[in-house]
């Protein structure tokens, strides 16, 4: 949808909603607002087929209104939201299991032992079928994802059956090659408890041509993307909860080890980290102390200092005071985290058990590796001086000199963005620009 389209939907839904106010009523916040908008955008533009996604949890998410989906599916569940849903996987998916219908097939994929328990439970209920999706391996072709990462994977055999799922349920308005399934989705638990069975699976089926091209040309922008540009790159994933940020880091690990093959010099490797709500700092930078960065950049999502306005990623719900103590809550963690590291490290070495990975520089700054910005427009132009393109001499006057020496001298710098979907959104909109 084009912008002039966007604006044009924008108003008529903003003062359709406005009109309506009674007394003591306000207009909806950000995300329910252009949840009601997409809902009249389908209607009006007759979008055949939609993917609904929820924004936190599923059972009271405001997306959460339709009455008799075609299907519904359950990625990986994980901690997150923990104020809203829960702080145990048993009680998040209670919640995500919100969205099971009556009647209407459910399909999730391998689970831990205490969500499935649940989420069988919930389909029985509500009485829906819940099947468990065939993994991408399982599939005869060998197929080809456009977005990189392993869990990725594990989506997609999700992707398919909704899919399929789909196709079947408008089989005589659609021309395809999927095979029709026989069965209904009739729940197989029906009022007895067989919960002990196992979950009933989804089987692989022949992949066509345009199956294979959906999955291969699949973009989202934000997971596991990369962005070169000329001496740095960037890894941008918006991974932020404890699970994610091990995917992210295997990610990383994988694809910056096949790239650092190409320079023969040093290469740098640079972390730019911000988490933000309740999340603890230290469950997310804890598994990434294991990466071994040479820097770590602590900033708060905001583009500048000071927001602007008709920007959509400006957040004006959260106090800028306490957006750049939770940046300096973050770096204290970190200190902590990889000072007690290089002891243990160092420890083991004296003992003769191992040879430590601390990195001489680092030492001489007291095992602290981190850096404080103002916000991301700082941080990311004082990396691209070190570009080879518009590096500067200067640069080694810097007040941080044992860090803009180590940058000025690396063939190649590895930046990875990670903790918050809203950094890596606002980190993209800088280096594309």
């Amino acid at each position: 949808m084009d912008k002039e389209t966007f604006t044009k939907y924008f108003w008529k839904v903003y003062r359709a909603i406005e009109s309506s106010l009674k007394d003591g009523e306000t207009m909806p916040p950000y995300f329910m607002f252009l949840t009601i908008m997409a809902f009249y955008v389908f209607v009006m533009e007759r979008v055949e087929a939609a993917v609904i996604e929820v924004g936190i949890g599923g059972l009271y998410d405001c997306t959460n209104i339709i009455r008799k989906p075609v299907a519904v599916g359950i990625t990986t569940l994980g901690i997150d939201h923990v104020s809203i849903l829960g702080d145990s996987l048993a009680e998040i998916a209670a919640q995500k299991a919100g969205i099971f219908k009556p009647g209407v097939p459910a399909f999730t994929v391998s689970q831990q032992e205490s969500a499935m328990r649940v989420l069988r439970e919930q389909s029985r209920t509500k009485g829906c079928s819940l099947t468990l999706c065939s993994p991408i391996e399982a599939y005869e072709q060998s197929v080809c994802l456009g977005v990189a990462g392993a869990i990725q994977s594990v989506n997609a055999s999700l992707a398919l059956q909704l899919s399929k799922a789909w196709l079947n349920h408008n089989a005589k308005a659609y021309s395809t090659s999927v095979e029709i399934l026989n069965h209904k989705y009739d729940n197989i638990l029906e009022d007895e408890d067989l919960s002990y069975l196992p979950l009933p699976v989804a089987m692989p089926f022949k992949l066509d041509a345009k199956f294979q091209e959906g999955l291969k040309s699949c973009v989202w922008p934000g997971r596991f993307q990369t962005v070169g540009k000329n001496k740095l790159t960037f890894y941008l994933d918006g991974a932020h909860t404890q699970q994610s940020i091990r995917h992210c880091i295997k990610w990383f690990n994988d694809v910056s080890l096949q790239h650092q093959i190409k320079y023969q010099s040093p290469v740098l490797r640079v972390l730019l980290f911000n988490c933000t709500g309740e999340r603890k700092a230290e469950s997310l930078l804890g598994p990434l102390t294991d990466a071994h960065f040479d820097l770590v950049i602590f900033s708060p999502n905001r583009l500048t200092v000071t927001k602007d306005s008709s920007s959509d990623l400006s957040n004006f719900l959260v106090d800028p005071e306490k957006e750049m103590q939770q940046c300096i809550t973050n770096k204290e963690i970190w200190n902590h985290l990889i000072r007690s590291m290089h002891e243990n490290e160092l420890n083991l070495a004296l003992d003769g058990n191992s040879t430590p990975q601390v990195k001489p520089e680092i030492s001489a700054f007291n095992s602290e590796n981190s850096l404080l910005f103002s916000c991301l427009s700082s941080a990311i132009n004082w990396l691209n001086r070190f570009d080879s393109a518009i590096t500067h001499k200067h640069v080694l006057n810097d007040k941080n000199d044992i860090y803009a020496q180590m940058l000025n001298n690396a063939s190649h710098i590895q930046v990875l963005v990670t903790g918050s979907l809203h950094l890596v959104g606002g980190v993209l909109k800088l280096i594309q620009s």
